[in-house]
């Protein structure tokens, strides 16, 4: 056959096949970019690879991380529908096995609940204080296991550390009528009505702004009047 077939490899000369390099101009890019470039090729490569294997990297413990949090939450639900030892034991795992995920956190605080329960008033509070002191201020759990903690040391009859709770929590939005009526309760307790009474007086005057037809107020006043009747 005389014509060439569009299937027949050509040779190429070296010089039709262009400088490999040159592609940089066709970026447009600045001739003091494009001479830098060529003079840290390595440099960039190996910066590049970095960069890329640091991205990689991040979106795979990303990843991990969400799976880890879902079997997290997973377990801590199956272990809140566990009773008896079979409860605590299945919390106990989510604490260990997920240690550092919220829900190893409320596993937690649940466990120091069932001691509460078990009357166990000085393992409950030790745990209470263990979480407390590895939370913010800010997060939802720091006030409930400062509550947790007031309720065990009261239990206890460690009516001091309990009053030290207790005054924490009435600075806590939220907390104050706990926080009032827990000390309130202690004084009480301990034969100090006149100071009990002075206690409910002075958050009766943070809810000057409430009708008496308030709940919460009504309760503070009847605490008030029923204390002043022991007098």
């Amino acid at each position: 056959m005389g014509g060439e077939s569009v299937f027949e490899k050509k040779h190429v000369e070296p010089n039709a096949m262009g400088d490999v390099e040159g592609l940089l101009e066709h970026f447009n890019l600045p001739p003091a970019v494009i001479s830098y470039i060529r003079r840290n090729k390595r440099m960039l490569q190996v910066v590049i690879v970095v960069v890329l294997t640091t991205v990689v990297t991040l979106a795979l413990y990303d990843s991990y991380r969400q799976k880890r949090i879902e079997k997290a939450t997973s377990a801590l639900t199956t272990a809140l529908q566990q009773a008896g030892d079979d409860k605590e034991k299945a919390l106990g795992t989510v604490t260990t096995e997920f240690a550092g995920t919220a829900s190893a956190r409320w596993a937690e605080v649940e466990l120091a609940h069932l001691a509460m329960g078990s009357s166990k008033f000085k393992e409950a509070a030790e745990q209470y204080h263990r979480i407390r002191s590895d939370l913010d201020r800010s997060d939802p759990l720091y006030a409930l296991t400062i509550f947790g903690l007031a309720q065990a040391k009261e239990a206890g009859h460690e009516y001091d550390e309990a009053s030290a709770a207790y005054q924490e929590l009435k600075d806590i939005d939220g907390y104050q009528a706990i926080g009032y009526t827990g000390i309130a309760r202690i004084l009480e307790s301990q034969g100090k009505t006149d100071k009990a009474i002075e206690t409910l007086t002075t958050y009766l005057s943070t809810l000057a702004d409430k009708t008496s037809a308030d709940p919460g107020k009504k309760v503070i006043e009847d605490k008030i009047a029923r204390l002043k009747v022991r007098q």
